[in-house]
């Protein structure tokens, strides 16, 4: 199996580190002459504690490699082993074991978008393949051939360039195995989905190999909102000599399924003087089966993902990685809205948008690590070039329009009612071509981990940006510049399994366009800087089991649509908070994932309040669209070994508060809380491993809004069990 071999990094300056240890060298001078051979640590990311629900190491940003308990951020590792155990199919359904990520803007039965304390992620610069490739979210992303996903929390431009300050999602393929591995698993639902999946991987020599495949019918149990799936992808290992390296990524998916419609408030009473912030009438909790748009509104989204990368090791000190790769993304999209005009009789008017768009993600990085002593002290150094290309080409949406009250009169917008809902005839849509716009972010980066004796590492690191925005179509540059980015931090162990830490770190973020909702869809606006100031503690008092605790602070630009339906960077916005989580095995049956986060998320400066021509009130001092004040998830696994060897039970419990629907906080959505429960068994038959699993997904069936932001409302999905058998061959 190929070993990928990561640095615990981030550049502290010369100067600064001179000064920083100048109190600390005499420590430093009595181990100098004991101190061992600078040597990097060779790590194998997908090896880390198998079958735990916790996991030693960091694949995502600048820390690679790193034990999680070394890592000066919040760091969420959602293990194989949880994924397994939960039957988790999408990206949410791993995600909610981390507190302080929520759903926004989209309904739940097609993809997610996330939010991570309360920052939408972006779905073209925060989603990474294997710690490195950008791939593009605006799909359902399979989690079949996948080892972990790692939810790296708050800024990581400084790494990655312009990125959000949300954080990281990583999604980590599997690996090919040492021996023969043939595993088979059908695989079903309540609602009537069911498919099968095949994960075949072996080595033979220097060469090794891992394929997963998957094809399902997909049923969500909602009217309507059914099709299929699939996933094809393969991992593919080889050293030709022991210093070189090579591997290969290669993932193709689709999702094809009707989307549901979802809600959002167009009428909005109008704003004055004595009452700047009337209240809105939200619609009421339906029937989550029920579906008030039509039967072919279909989202097809296709992707594919290939990551090439060359590693080699020129001794034990110095290694050179470079990889590059692509990711496409094609989006046919029919999305149904309904704005309520009567909350009573249930009257609204249904929009149908279609959008047809296609997205690509090219990304280059040649990386040398390395570590060498300057005297006492010891440096674990980062240096690397970034190359990232971001195309788009997405229309304006066309929207639908229904028949008129005669064969002959013009088409109108389609009636609808969400108490009753009629059947919607199909409509062609105008289709045309739109311009393509291009991001290009290269970056040249330093980072360096100084270890100062046996307690204290500094931190620090500095990027040079060249940025671009452009309309390809028109040859015209919209944006271009070449700031510059820092960070610096530390981290002081008392004890090993004891680490406190602090870093300040400065952000780079495009805004990402507008929604294709508001009046000046598909603007792009200018980037913003922000800055996140983190500190906490993280505890191991037993392997395999770690506890953190961390405060966070989060300033950057605001960009939301406003009370005209235009989408607007107006003034800063910060969001501050505390986390706590504790994960891993408490004893060897009993296994936790739990976790909390606390948020205050407010607009601290933007446009005042307007009293003519026309009253616009300002959303200075407002809560952050869509950001809850406190999440938190509570996941466990108990082996009833000595009832029954093989029989387990498992068990969550979710909770997100409430949440603005708009920037100027003129309806919340209520909390609530879920609750998943499931069992597993594990037996031979006929000298094969088969493992059975039933998981409940909402087993209380609660009623709640999904999703929200930008006046979009998105029910829940109805209670789901899920049913699965795999075979090891």
């Amino acid at each position: 199996m190929t070993s990928q071999t990561f640095r615990r990094t981030l550049l502290a300056s010369a100067a600064g580190a001179t000064t920083l240890l100048a109190g600390a060298g005499a420590h430093a001078q009595a181990s100098a002459a004991a101190k061992p051979e600078a040597a990097l640590e060779e790590i194998v990311v997908t090896a880390d504690r198998p079958k735990s629900y916790s996991a030693d190491l960091v694949q995502a940003g600048s820390f690679r490699g790193a034990r999680q308990l070394d890592t000066p951020l919040t760091v969420s590792v959602i293990t194989g082993e949880v994924l397994k155990t939960q039957q988790a199919v999408d990206l949410i359904d791993a995600m909610k074991n981390t507190a302080g990520v929520t759903s926004n803007s989209v309904g739940p039965a097609v993809y997610n978008n996330v939010s991570i304390r309360g920052i939408t992620v972006d779905t073209r610069s925060n989603f990474r393949l294997n710690g490195s490739l950008q791939i593009l979210s605006s799909v359902a992303f399979p989690l079949e051939d996948k080892d972990r996903v790692e939810v790296l929390k708050g800024a990581s431009a400084l790494y990655y360039g312009f990125s959000n300050p949300s954080g990281i999602v990583n999604l980590t393929m599997k690996r090919p195995t040492n021996s023969p591995l043939v595993n088979t698993t059908l695989f079903g639902d309540n609602h009537g989905g069911a498919g099968a999946a095949v994960d075949l991987g072996d080595t033979w020599g220097s060469f090794g190999a891992r394929v997963n495949a998957v094809y399902a019918n997909v049923d969500t149990g909602v009217k309507y909102a059914n099709g299929h799936r699939y996933l094809l992808a393969g991992a593919f290992d080889w050293r030709p000599i022991d210093k070189l390296t090579f591997s290969l990524d290669v993932e193709t998916f689709e999702k094809k399924i009707v989307e549901p419609g979802i809600f959002r408030i167009t009428t909005i009473p109008t704003p004055t003087a004595a009452n700047p912030y009337p209240a809105i009438a939200l619609p009421p909790l339906l029937d989550p089966k029920s579906n008030f748009g039509p039967s072919w509104a279909y989202n097809d989204a296709q992707e594919t993902n290939v990551l090439l990368k060359g590693s080699y090791r020129f001794n034990d000190a110095w290694n050179l990685t470079v990889d590059g790769g692509r990711s496409d993304l094609e989006r046919d999209r029919n999305q149904s809205q309904l704005n309520p005009t009567n909350i009573a009789t249930g009257a609204g008017q249904l929009t149908i948008n279609q959008q047809a768009s296609h997205f690509r993600s090219t990304n280059y990085r040649a990386e040398l690590a390395g570590t060498f002593y300057t005297g006492p002290l010891l440096h674990e150094i980062l240096i690397g070039y970034a190359h990232a290309i971001k195309d788009a080409a997405t229309p304006t949406a066309a929207k639908a329009l229904c028949p008129g009250a005669t064969p002959t009169a013009p088409r109108v917008t389609c009636a609808q009612n969400f108490f009753n809902p009629v059947p919607i005839p199909e409509t062609a849509f105008p289709l045309f071509n739109p311009d393509t716009t291009r991001i290009k972010d290269i970056g040249y980066y330093v980072f360096d981990r100084v270890k100062v004796g046996d307690h204290l590492d500094l931190l620090g690191g500095v990027r040079k940006s060249d940025y671009t925005e452009s309309n390809v179509t028109r040859g015209l540059v919209t944006y271009h510049a070449k700031p510059t980015s820092y960070s610096y931090g530390a981290v002081f162990k008392p004890k090993d399994w004891v680490s406190v830490y602090g870093t300040y770190i400065q952000g780079l973020e495009s805004t990402p366009p507008a929604p294709t909702t508001a009046l000046n869809a598909n603007e792009q606006l200018a980037p913003t800087k922000s800055t996140q100031k983190e500190g906490g503690i993280k505890l191991e008092p037993r392997k395999g089991f770690l506890v953190q605790l961390a405060y966070f602070d989060i300033e950057r630009g605001a960009a939301y649509v406003n009370g005209a339906n235009v989408y607007v960077l107006d003034g800063r916005a910060r969001y501050r908070g505390e986390e706590l989580s504790a994960q891993g095995e408490i004893t060897p049956d009993l296994s936790i994932l739990a976790s909390a986060t606390f948020l205050s998320a407010k607009q601290i400066s933007g446009a005042p309040t307007v009293l003519t021509p026309v009253f616009t009130p300002t959303a200075v001092g407002k809560r952050i669209e869509a950001t809850p004040k406190v999440t938190a998830s509570a996941s466990a696994n108990y082996k009833l070994t000595r009832l029954l060897p093989g029989l387990a039970i498992n068990g969550a419990v979710y909770y997100v508060g409430d949440q603005a629907v708009n920037a100027l906080n003129q309806a919340f959505i209520p909390s609530y809380t879920t609750i998943d429960l499931g069992v597993s068994y594990q037996t031979e038959l006929y000298g094969h491993r088969v493992t059975g699993r039933i998981n409940g997904q909402n087993i209380t069936n609660r009623r709640y809004w999904a999703s929200t932001g930008g006046l979009f409302l998105a029910e829940s999905l109805p209670r789901t069990v899920k049913v699965s058998l795999t075979t090891e061959w």
